[in-house]
């Protein structure tokens, strides 16, 4: 097959979306189709930074984001032309598009004239909303007309979670709904124990540490989650509480105000190659989170065979379907210390729930994800094919 991966944001700009298309796209060459990632130039200080991959697949740059630039449609003509462009020189079989919203749009316009197969995958702010923590993209009435209109107009959409279910649901969709989480790289996630975090700290080899990775953002209930830690630090002097992600340091205040500077570490974003030796430095992985669309960091954690605690919120709680995780109750900082407490008291659970953990982590693997992609664009292909030779026949 030859497929077109549409997207607004990518590499070098690092995020769940950017990874996401990355490792799609890798896993369909590895299993022998001609891939295509179409995205906007980067700007800013992602101009010449270097992607840090070495991509086997194609990109072609559309366009610069410029403010108001999807109102007035000049990203829609220049991704139109460009795609067309390609299209013409050796015909796309299946256009995938992440996520719902503009990139959507892009893949629409293609279908209207080439009559392509158009698939999109969620990234959960693209469908859920919560007003109160101002979030979730279709806040914006004319963003929530757009992916209204793309589960109108697009064949198949992958939801990655049971509340964007719910969300693709409410929202009477024509489109076709399956069920795929997003992925991990296996591979790179079986490094082994390290004691990264240890050295970088500066901590003792026999500490227990937690670990918390993502940005730093209200959803992410860092705010719970420091809280929880704190009820339970004086009792555990060797436990250290480490949050890594973009605007952690934002938490200090909250850090000094719960009195457990000593015990909390944050740490800025790091490159994603130095996040398995992170993960494998922790003995337990703890996400306080309030919403979740699919939270990617989960899968991780359980590729690397960390026992979890997780809270029941939307889209975090999927990641405990099989095992390896504890779940709080969302925004209650006494359930999170509770299963913290747990974890640090009962070896012998925490090395059950870390079994468990490896073993459910596996149906998160790339390889997995993409095969069930590619059985929906081959089933698509198939009936597109069906389709023209029977409208031949009638005439």
């Amino acid at each position: 097959m030859n497929i077109a991966l549409v997207t607004q944001s990518f590499l070098p700009r690092v995020g769940g979306l950017e990874w996401k298309v990355h490792y799609l796209a890798t896993e369909y060459v590895a299993s022998g189709h001609s891939v295509t990632v179409f995205a906007m130039k980067p700007r800013g200080k992602y101009q010449d930074m270097p992607l840090n991959v070495n991509p086997n697949y194609t990109i072609v740059r559309c366009c610069y984001g410029f403010p108001g630039c999807s109102i007035i449609g000049a990203d829609r003509l220049q991704y139109l032309w460009a795609i067309l462009k390609l299209h013409r020189q050796q015909p796309f079989d299946v256009l995938h598009c992440h996520p719902l919203g503009y990139s959507t749009l892009y893949g629409i316009d293609i279908k209207k004239r080439t009559g392509i197969p158009v698939v999109a995958t969620t990234c959960g702010a693209d469908v859920q909303i919560i007003p109160e923590l101002n979030y979730g993209d279709r806040l914006n009435p004319r963003y929530d007309r757009i992916v209204r209109k793309s589960l109108r107009e697009i064949d198949v959409v992958g939801s990655i979670s049971r509340s964007v279910r719910d969300a693709i649901e409410s929202m009477c969709p024509t489109a076709r709904i399956v069920d795929i989480p997003n992925g991990v790289d296996w591979d790179s996630f079986q490094a082994g124990k390290s004691t990264s975090l240890h050295e970088l700290l500066g901590i003792s080899k026999d500490s227990v540490v937690i670990l918390s990775v993502g940005r730093n953002h209200i959803k992410k209930g860092y705010v719970y989650g420091i809280t929880a830690f704190a009820r339970i630090a004086r009792r555990f002097k060797n436990a250290y509480y480490v949050i890594v992600g973009a605007g952690t340091s934002a938490l200090i205040p909250t850090v000094n105000e719960a009195q457990v500077a000593g015990q909390v570490k944050l740490i800025e974003q790091v490159p994603m190659t130095e996040m398995p030796a992170i993960y494998h430095s922790a003995d337990i992985f703890f996400n306080p989170s309030l919403i979740e669309g699919f939270a990617q960091v989960n899968a991780q954690a359980l590729a690397c065979g960390l026992p979890c605690v997780i809270t029941d919120a939307p889209g975090n709680c999927d990641a405990g379907d099989r095992g390896g995780a504890l779940i709080a109750r969302s925004a209650d900082s006494n359930s999170m210390a509770d299963k913290l407490q747990l974890l640090i008291e009962d070896v012998a659970l925490r090395e059950r729930l870390a079994k468990e953990a490896h073993k459910a982590g596996m149906r998160y693997a790339w390889k997995v994800i993409a095969r069930q992609y590619l059985d929906i664009f081959e089933g698509l292909i198939t009936a597109k094919s069906k389709n023209l030779h029977e409208n031949s026949v009638s005439y």
